[in-house]
């Protein structure tokens, strides 16, 4: 990136690397969906799910001092923020001390078994997740994204090997998969803190600048805490809700579910982590050429994923037929996925790259209540789990438009663009449930999905794949510096 031009080699290559990085990861997901919920029992299932959904929530203990950090630091170098990593990972681990420890007292004191040895594993996970986490955002802001990857990747096949390991063993149940997801965590810290070993040592500041320096970082990235946070409650929601109101059986089952959608967000954060880096240090006008050709792309990825659907319903029903119950589920939410790639991607980068992080917070509150509500309402008047689903759908198609007129002003969209979207996303996901319902062999299901998926490509997006193609040849056939 030089002159404020969008490098858009540099960053093809590195969203290249760390797809292909992902793509591992998806690869060892898989195996693990293999061993985890095949050889555990629906009820150990469901306790690792909790683990995993109160997991998602552990960023709020750093109280926006890493977010502050990745805003004032993307796109730039390692040489011009060496010097501040120091004072940030001492000001970090001090801060999730006086977080933590009280936190773990409390919880001890509240909690009954399983919850309490669970809820003490979170607090444990949440230290060493919020450590690793200010390497990681230092890595994606000064564009190190191989390391960044390298890591993901070693921490992932450490997961899947301790997994292997314990089932080898005989020793697999959910207490065992908690403690190996900490150890592969604990594992990716001492490798990035080996790595910026060189900025850690010295002097220890004093405490007053310390706290100065905390308290400058996180009035600046409070308000993007608190938007992610937003999103991750809309993302978990649905799971919150039904942890709260059926039995860990049925938890389990919705559970697996999201974590099999989720696998296209694999795929999602390797747009997502390497996009605003990139997006901060260019103009307007850039921007707004990147939201148009975004859009299209991301849209795309994620109709031609669904896809893997139908293959994957003949595995289930043969490997985990325990687990059929989540199909109809697991078809609803791949529909969330579409819009929830597009607000991970394009709005949250564009809402920190104009700084309206508050903006961002404000609707994101309004669309999560809706989100409550809905969900709730499912509960009480249908009181199934595909009733869930299909609110949670609905609460991220009303998001997705909250915030396209929201950003109005910098994307230069216009009310019949907006239109246009919210059509080829329903023709799409039209396509993909038809598809279900006219065919019973799964690969006849493939076969008129993809012919769908042709159809409404070529009525809707016949130019913007010439460019996408176009680009894509470029970026193949352009040689690097």
């Amino acid at each position: 990136m030089k002159g404020g031009a969008f490098d858009l080699h540099r960053f093809g290559g590195d969203v290249l690397v760390y797809a292909a990085g992902q793509g591992l990861l998806l690869f060892f997901g898989f195996i693990q969906l293999l061993i985890i919920p095949k050889y555990l029992s629906i009820e150990d299932f469901g306790y690792w799910q909790l683990f995993m959904l109160y997991g998602g929530y552990v960023g709020i203990l750093q109280l926006g001092f890493i977010e502050g950090i990745y805003i004032k630091w993307a796109g730039k170098e390692l040489a011009q923020v060496g010097h501040e990593i120091k004072p940030a990972f001492r000001f970090l681990l001090l801060e999730q001390l006086i977080v933590i420890i009280p936190l773990g007292l409390l919880l001890y004191i509240l909690l009954q078994p399983p919850f309490q040895w669970i809820g003490l594993m979170i607090l444990i996970y949440a230290f060493i997740f919020n450590l690793a986490l200010l390497f990681m955002f230092t890595a994606q802001a000064v564009r190190k994204f191989k390391l960044f990857t390298a890591v993901n990747v070693g921490k992932g096949l450490a997961f899947l090997i301790l997994i292997i390991l314990f089932f080898v063993s005989g020793y697999l149940n959910y207490h065992y998969v908690i403690l190996a997801s900490l150890t592969a965590l604990f594992l990716a810290l001492f490798a990035l803190a080996f790595w910026f070993r060189r900025y850690l040592w010295g002097k220890m500041p004093c405490l007053s600048s310390l706290w100065a320096y905390g308290r400058e970082n996180i009035n600046i990235g409070i308000f993007v805490l608190l938007g992610n946070f937003v999103l991750v409650l809309f993302l978990t929601i649905d799971r919150l809700m039904v942890s709260s109101f059926f039995s860990i059986q049925e938890f389990a089952i919705y559970a697996f579910a999201v974590a099999v959608a989720m696998i296209i967000y694999t795929f999602v954060g390797a747009v997502s982590q390497v996009f605003f880096p990139y997006l901060s240090g260019v103009g307007r006008e850039l921007r707004t050429k990147a939201y148009q050709l975004g859009k299209p792309a991301i849209i795309l990825s994620w109709a031609a994923i669904l896809g893997i659907y139908f293959p994957l319903t003949r595995l289930i029903e043969f490997y985990l037929p325990h687990f059929v119950a989540s199909l109809p589920i697991m078809q609803i939410l791949l529909g969330a996925v579409g819009f929830g790639s597009l607000i991970q991607i394009l709005h949250v980068s564009f809402y920190m790259a104009y700084r309206k992080q508050r903006q961002y917070f404000v609707w994101g509150i309004a669309a999560l209540a809706l989100s409550a509500t809905l969900n709730l309402l499912a509960i009480k008047v249908f009181g199934t789990l595909e009733s869930v689903a299909i609110a949670t759908l609905i609460s991220f198609g009303v998001w997705y438009a909250i915030n396209e007129l929201s950003l109005r002003s910098v994307i230069e969209q216009s009310n019949r663009e907006l239109g246009r979207a919210l059509v080829i996303l329903g023709s799409y996901l039209g396509a993909f449930w038809l598809a279900s319902f006219l065919a019973d062999w799964f690969i006849a299901q493939a076969l008129i999905y993809i012919g769908s998926f042709c159809l409404v490509t070529s009525v809707f997006f016949r130019p913007e794949v010439r460019v996408l193609v176009s680009m894509s040849n470029r970026l193949r056939n352009w040689p690097r510096l």
